[in-house]
């Protein structure tokens, strides 16, 4: 009974972990919307009233603006400027923030973003048999941290410190560990033959 209560309740984590960052841009793009909606109104005013594909001007103009804008700041953040204060912000900020490095790493590997901290998975021995994880960092010469993930909600899970000999290496990628987490094992056939 235990068992599927943690289940049920890693898989609502889940959800939450996968809808509130959606949610939150819905609300951001809402709100940015509104104030550019209020800025070019007085002056799309002076065109006639048409609608394109069910869009009135007002909103086809705030739509191109908010596009403009994420442009432009894209690349901004590519400025070194940027990327340090980015940098400061993660590291004195977004730290505290529970799972905030591990979910930037994973998302940045799933949405194609090249990454200079790709973390290596591996595979190391629980109670239960092998189990997929991530490695955090070395410790020394012989231990590291790393972390294991949760099925099927992978962003949360356990940190352990592991022995390097208990650390089997596989060549497989991050988004291939977290998809076949998610899907409970299925997939990890093709995925680990050979490799076990």
């Amino acid at each position: 009974m235990k068992s599927i209560l943690k289940i049920i309740k890693a898989t609502f984590l889940g959800g939450i972990l996968f809808l509130a960052p959606l949610i939150l841009l819905l609300i951001l793009l809402e709100k940015g919307f509104g104030i550019i909606q209020k800025i070019t109104n007085p002056i799309v005013n002076q065109f006639p009233k048409v609608k394109v594909l069910g869009l009135a001007i007002e909103e086809i103009v705030a739509i191109l603006i908010i596009v403009i804008i994420c442009f432009a700041a894209g690349l901004i953040a590519k400025t070194t400027y940027a990327q340090k204060l980015i940098h400061r912000l993660e590291n004195g900020i977004l730290s505290f923030v529970p799972g905030y490095s591990f979910m930037k790493k994973m998302n940045e590997n799933i949405m194609g973003f090249e990454s200079n901290e790709d973390l290596k998975v591996i595979l190391v021995p629980t109670d239960a048999g092998l189990q997929f994880a991530f490695l955090i960092e070395q410790i020394d010469e012989n231990k590291s941290a790393v972390f294991i993930p949760d099925a099927p909600n992978p962003w949360s899970g356990s940190v352990v410190f592991v022995e390097k000999k208990d650390i089997k290496e596989v060549e497989i990628s991050q988004k291939q560990a977290l998809a076949c987490i998610r899907k409970l094992g299925y997939g990890s056939k093709e995925l680990l033959k050979n490799k076990l």
